[in-house]
């Protein structure tokens, strides 16, 4: 397979500038992206065409078209499009020479009677013979990028859904909370508040809130790790994504830290020499309404080129307060992303990228009303809401050594401020609010120099990583204060890692990975009206290693096998009332047996991974015996044993079928609460069965209909214990839930389109506490999309 030497638009690490240029790096950005508004309409053409007049080492044998253009998609960072059908027989000549990147596919193609045209910098469109253009257009193939090593989505051993921008559209996607939703392995509930991933939640079992800095499932936007309040208060929209990548099951040898359970990659759209504009607008029940634009193109010819995305939406959400006569859970969110794709030499890139988003919503929780469920209505004397301002500056560079050696560094700077206030209670009999603030600063720094050869692939980097988070909760009984928790959390990460894919013989290829993670934690609870003050401090280490071996069994057929480790750092609980005691690290060892088929000239393809967790050290909270209180202890061990499966079917050019089915059981093998044991009881929020089904039809004429249908069985939400210590389960509701979206090209380029959620307007419980305050599924939402694309 030929080495990658090339300027991908997706860049690559820079080091930023310490924090005191921050600013002038957000100040840059934003300038730069209103000048590239102004004169993209101005930019030339022919950026595209300077760009593949590159020259690039091809080494690429004589082989079938499907699996040469899989190649040449590496090795030159062009996304290549064609019916599923198109290449069916195909074979590719060989090339070995320096070319360009139209040169090398021209030599790819010869003979076999296609012919292509580039639609961009980095992509290109297989055209057949008169006769054959009959064929539905797609991304071919698809590359998984959050593991840090290029892969195809066949030759990826690890669980993971990817979703395209087009698979986006087609499913009519507005937020992460929908790919959630139809994704089985995934559990979430309405407002995205509370969701996991193979039965492990994405704070973990520790329940520490909204303060806590550990969690079990890591989001990555453009390389930039979410905080916590990011990822249960404000679902990331999908405007301007160009791929969400769900990694079921552990990451921590690559990901490090809050990946036990899963990592989620997302990737935005990225700068491209050519000019480019989208508009969008939308309207929805509920008072759903919002507007985004995106714009970018070439600032100085092939050199510098810039994209400003931005988004709005509000709503009125479908929850009243019945005790205010107001709508109880408003929502507006606004997003504004800049880059800036800098060339300076045919070996080096740099992406600069700066993100703000502002993120306010109300009360998301229903009434029980003597025993019987008020859909939609809570009864709330106070104005609750979460408000969340987040700011992002990264710098990504990648510089090219020599044909087989490339050296990335990526930095990373997040501000996010976090404010809310609660009815504590959550009555309107008394006037009891929690008013708290926290405030997170997050740095992270990353080095990997990446080796690409014939037979062997792999990476090696160092990784520095600061968090702080200062909190203040105070608790007010009819506006007095009647007592406040104040307190500062700082974290410090540091870890070797690496990762070596070595094909030893034709067909099998050995994974190995290492991981050596340290971190620190200082917690100093400064003022705790409930507890008293405490200050803790305490030091982890960890070696993450993974061992796999991946057979190609025939063309386009793997089997593969992994062993890694999972592991989620220790930690001070700052949970109010709590003796704020630290506690220690927790560990998984993961056995994961997978398989990636394709049948019927790759129009039938198929995922699917058995595995099994074992647990140790499980930090879970429990109740102190005759109080109130919550600690954080080392207490449990569980194991996790589960299926995936993901089929996906071309019926013509017109039909496409998906499929999945997660079957996951995840029980306590040890786990004492005082005189009651959870010894085999399942985990709490986590169902057993999870599938959907999905289908897409074209039309010649333009239309593009399209369905899902989610089924997802019902789940524990407490346990309850009679005399004898027996467990009793208080259980969710099952449901099927049917989505449906369409669209229709009303001119070349202005698209309408609609969407249905929850068609049949389903009503069922997703927590089934034991008390006056639940959470329920959203009803039914429906909205009309407008959007034009130059």
């Amino acid at each position: 397979m030929g080495n990658r030497r090339t300027r991908s638009a997706q860049a690559t690490p820079t080091s930023t500038p310490p924090f005191s240029r921050h600013a002038l790096v957000g100040a840059l950005l934003l300038g730069c992206s209103t000048a590239f508004l102004a004169t993209a309409s101005a930019v030339a053409a022919e950026a595209t065409s300077q760009t593949n007049a590159q020259t690039l080492h091809f080494d690429i044998p004589a082989q079938s078209l499907d699996d040469a253009l899989a190649a040449y998609g590496i090795a030159s960072g062009v996304q290549v499009l064609y019916g599923a059908s198109l290449t069916t027989g195909l074979q590719s000549s060989a090339v070995n020479a320096l070319l360009t990147r139209e040169q090398a596919l021209s030599r790819l193609l010869g003979g076999t009677g296609l012919s292509y045209q580039f639609t961009g910098e980095r992509s290109v469109t297989l055209q057949a013979p008169a006769a054959r253009k009959t064929q539905a257009m797609e991304f071919a193939p698809i590359m998984v990028t959050g593991e840090k090593i290029n892969r195809t989505l066949e030759q990826t051993q690890s669980s993971v859904v990817v979703n395209t921008a087009d698979t986006l559209r087609a499913h009519g996607d507005r937020d992460l909370g929908d790919v959630f939703a139809r994704t089985p392995g995934v559990y979430t509930q309405a407002g995205n508040e509370t969701w996991g991933i193979r039965g492990v939640p994405v704070s973990g079992f520790d329940d520490q809130g909204p303060a806590t800095l550990n969690g079990a499932v890591s989001v990555y936007v453009d390389g930039a790790q979410q905080p916590n309040r990011a990822l249960t208060l404000s679902p990331l929209p999908m405007w301007d994504v160009e791929q969400v990548e769900v990694f079921l099951g552990p990451q921590s040898t690559t990901q490090g830290r809050n990946s036990l359970a899963g990592a989620v990659v997302v990737q935005t759209r990225a700068p491209s020499f050519e000019p480019s504009l989208a508009l969008q607008s939308n309207v929805g029940n509920y008072g759903e309404r919002g507007a985004a634009v995106a714009a970018g193109g070439g600032l100085v010819d092939n050199v510098i080129a810039g994209r400003i995305a931005v988004d709005y939406q509000e709503g009125d959400g479908y929850i009243d307060n019945i005790a205010r006569n107001q709508d109880a859970n408003p929502r507006h969110a606004s997003n504004v992303r800049g880059k800036l794709l800098v060339l300076p030499n045919d070996d080096l890139d740099v992406l600069l990228t700066y993100a703000h988003s502002d993120t306010r919503q109300g009360d998301n929780s229903i009434l029980r009303d003597n025993g019987r469920v008020r859909y939609y209505k809570i009864s709330s004397d106070t104005a609750a809401f979460d408000k969340l301002q987040q700011d992002t500056l990264s710098a990504k560079l990648d510089y090219r050594l020599d044909d087989s050696w490339n050296l990335t560094n990526l930095t990373t700077y997040t501000r996010s401020d976090y404010d809310a206030r609660l009815d504590f209670d959550q009555t309107a009999d008394d006037n009891e609010e929690i008013l708290r603030t926290q405030d997170t600063r997050m740095f992270s720094q990353e080095l990997r120099l990446a080796y690409q050869g014939d037979t062997v692939r792999g990476f090696a980097g160092a990784y520095y990583g600061r968090t702080r988070n200062n909190l203040h909760d105070r608790l007010n009984f009819d506006d007095v204060l009647f007592g406040t928790v104040k307190g500062d959390t700082r974290l410090t990460n540091q870890a070797l890692f690496g990762e070596l894919n070595w094909t030893f013989v034709p067909q099998w290829t050995l994974v190995t990975g290492l991981r050596y993670d340290r971190e620190r934690n200082e917690t100093d609870i400064t003022e705790d009206d409930f507890s008293g003050p405490a200050q803790t401090s305490k030091t982890f280490h960890a070696v993450l290693p993974k061992l796999g071996l991946n057979y190609e069994l025939a063309s386009n057929q793997f089997l593969g096998f992994m062993v890694q480790k999972g592991y989620r750092g220790g930690g001070v609980n700052v949970r109010a009332g709590s003796s704020h005691a630290a506690y220690d690290p927790e560990y998984t060892t993961n056995y994961e047996l997978s398989y990636r088929g394709a049948w019927l000239d790759d129009s039938m393809r198929a995922r699917a991974n058995l595995f099994y967790t074992d647990w140790k050290d499980q930090q879970v909270s429990v109740r102190d015996r005759n109080t109130n209180f919550i600690q954080v202890y080392n207490a449990a061990s569980s194991q996790i044993k589960g299926l995936e499966l993901f089929l996906e079917r071309d019926i013509n050019s017109h039909l496409e079928l998906t499929a999945g089915l997660a079957y996951t059981d995840g029980r306590y093998k040890k786990f004492e609460q005082g005189n009651n044991t959870l010894k085999n009881e399942p985990f709490l929020y986590a169902p057993r069965y999870k599938a959907s089904v999905g289908a897409l039809y074209r039309f010649d004429n333009g239309l593009r209909l399209g369905s899902d249908v989610v089924y997802q069985e019902g789940t524990p939400s407490q346990y309850q214990f009679d005399a004898n210590g027996k467990s009793h389960m208080r259980k969710s509701d099952s449901y099927v839930l049917v989505n449906f979206n369409a669209e229709y090209e009303l001119l070349d380029g202005l698209v309408v389109s609609g969407y249905v959620k929850n068609l049949f307007d389903k009503q069922y419980v997703t927590n089934n506490r034991d008390d006056d305050i639940i959470d329920v599924g959203a009803p039914r939402t429906l909205g009309v999309v407008l959007n034009y694309r130059l």
